[in-house]
């Protein structure tokens, strides 16, 4: 009961550690509130840590060079994921949210020009090169995207937020267990046990 305890705790730190960290800059990236982004923010929370335990089961109980080196594979794959989905992360709040010299939490949702609603189209077909702040100053409340827009671009955000949370978080852990294994690989305790069963 003692080791669960302390693999908990050890889990909860790095979760803690994570959306804590960098002045709670996973936070300050999520999708704005429009989106319902605090859901998000919480549930990766618990996402990461679910998957943290999940990792800590699959690691075998005996710790050694070869084990170390799956835990650093495992945490450069994941660290590529959380990479190339902290391009496309942006992509998104570019393509989905606006106004852009706005801080995030403060932007709004938009959709793609595919979700106009018709009075939206013939605007924009009147004034090509009219973005989203134009489309929000000249037409009504409601009246510019589709609300399968809106939910197609929340979903998107949201989707890809708790990816790149869940890839960081398990990136993190696995280089950390990766780290744990070469140091307890290469402690005379260790030494004294491999020696011990070649004789």
């Amino acid at each position: 009961m003692k080791n669960l305890t302390n693999a908990l705790t050890v889990l909860v730190q790095v979760v803690t550690f994570l959306f804590a960290a960098f002045g709670g800059f996973l936070k300050k990236i999520a999708p704005p509130d429009q989106a319902d982004a605090g859901y998000s923010v919480g549930i990766g929370s618990f996402l990461a840590l679910i998957v943290l335990m999940i990792l800590t089961v699959l690691r075998q109980d005996k710790p050694g060079l070869k084990q170390s080196k799956i835990w650093l594979y495992a945490g450069i794959l994941l660290f590529l994921i959380a990479a190339s989905t902290s391009f496309l992360y942006a992509n998104y709040l570019d393509a989905y949210t606006f106004p852009h010299d706005t801080p995030l939490q403060a932007r709004q949702l938009s959709a793609s020009d595919a979700y106009l609603t018709p009075d939206a189209r013939r605007y924009k077909t009147q004034n090509p090169q009219a973005a989203a702040e134009d489309l929000n100053r000249n037409l009504p409340d409601g009246d510019i995207w589709t609300p399968a827009g809106l939910t197609h671009a929340k979903m998107h955000l949201l989707v890809c937020y708790l990816s790149l949370v869940l890839s960081i978080a398990g990136s993190i852990f696995c280089l950390l267990q990766a780290n744990k294994l070469r140091v307890l690989s290469a402690s005379p305790a260790m030494a004294a046990d491999k020696n011990h069963g070649a004789a």
